[in-house]
């Protein structure tokens, strides 16, 4: 083999191995609203070809069962665009975001868009109370939940805002992590107007599983200053990877059993101090591991007798609740725990003050 065909076969290879996407959809998210229940809808999604050659779409990836595609048929010249119709059959109630990925005939990379929606049974606007408020603004929230995450899952909570004053605001949320994304709905609340903040969670950007918080600020608009009167805990909680088990690693997991799952800690009324604890067995047949141990709030003290419980093995969780520091947390206490019992994976322990 020469030289020269060697080098011709490696710049052919780079070629090929460089190759970029096709297609490039000129809108890359798309906010489908909220759709009828059992009532088909579609959307139309632009897609230019900003390569040197034309191209033909071959496949696109909806993402989900739930819709289906059609799309331009043929190439595609430079320079011109294609139409992807998402037809989306709406049988399933809630929220969904997802990422559709459009293959073509010469490219190894496909072409990205979100589009994100809701589905409802009936189109209406909230009509609830607004008890808090955060600066200038009220809403129907004062902390966020996300619970129950799975690794890659996307999810999006509603935060229903209303403008009580008598100026036009563009309500935001200030200082949010690379997980966290906001839209609001309309962008401009006029005096007295009500609207709602869509704040959807991206897991695969959060690096570990359990708990993880963030204190995120409601701002009337972008000038608004961050200060704690506006600021709004965003608490998500990631679940380990499960792990397939046959029916023989079932009967011989790790069983956890617990003496109580909840803590009345109603006299810390009377003291600045209360503590309680917790008896944790492990009644399985392999060793039971609680790999995490986390606080929702402060206010709380653990101590763990042992991580790791060989079969007939027990230890205490023993619980210091302090009556000054919890008194000034908005949300409930609450303890996670993280184990690999298969039927116990996350447990919360509730703490009543």
């Amino acid at each position: 083999m020469t030289i020269r065909y060697i080098l011709s076969a490696i710049l052919l290879g780079s070629t090929i191995t460089a190759s970029a996407q096709s297609f490039t959809a000129k809108d890359k998210e798309f906010e489908c609203s909220q759709m009828i229940f059992r009532s088909p809808a579609t959307i139309t999604v632009a897609l230019r070809n900003t390569s040197t050659q034309p191209a033909a779409i071959k496949y696109v990836d909806t993402g989900c069962g739930c819709s289906k595609a059609s799309y331009t048929a043929g190439e595609i010249n430079p320079g011109q665009d294609a139409q992807v119709n998402i037809e989306f059959d709406c049988k399933q109630l809630g929220h969904f975001d997802r990422i559709v990925r459009v293959y073509d005939t010469m490219s190894e990379h496909p072409a990205e868009f979100e589009v994100r929606g809701q589905v409802v049974m009936t189109i209406e606007n909230y009509t609830g109370n607004y008890p808090f408020k955060f600066g200038q603004l009220l809403t129907n929230v004062e902390d966020i939940d996300f619970d129950d995450v799975q690794k890659g899952q996307k999810r999006t909570q509603e935060i229903h805002i209303m403008n009580p004053t008598g100026q036009n605001v563009e309500p935001m949320m200030l200082r949010l992590p690379s997980y966290l994304k906001a839209e609001m709905q309309p962008k401009v609340l006029g005096p007295k107007q009500k609207g709602t903040m869509l704040l959807t969670l991206d897991s695969r950007e959060v690096h570990d599983y359990g708990l993880t918080q963030q204190t995120i600020y409601l701002a009337k608009n972008g000038l608004d200053k961050v200060n704690k009167d506006k600021e709004l805990t965003v608490s998500t909680v990631i679940l380990p990877p499960t792990v397939a088990q046959d029916d023989l690693k079932r009967r011989y997991a790790p069983k956890l059993v617990m003496s109580a799952k909840s803590l009345n800690m109603t006299e810390l009324q009377k003291k600045s101090k209360a503590k309680d604890e917790i008896t944790i067995s492990n009644e399985g047949k392999s060793t039971l591991e609680i790999s995490k141990l986390q606080l929702f709030t402060p206010g709380l003290q653990v101590q763990l007798g042992q991580q790791r419980l060989e079969p007939g093995e027990q230890t205490k969780l023993k619980v210091t609740a302090i009556g000054k520091e919890l008194k000034k947390v908005r949300t409930r206490p609450r303890i996670l725990m993280i184990t690999n019992d298969p039927n116990n994976q996350k447990v919360v322990i509730d703490i009543r003050k």
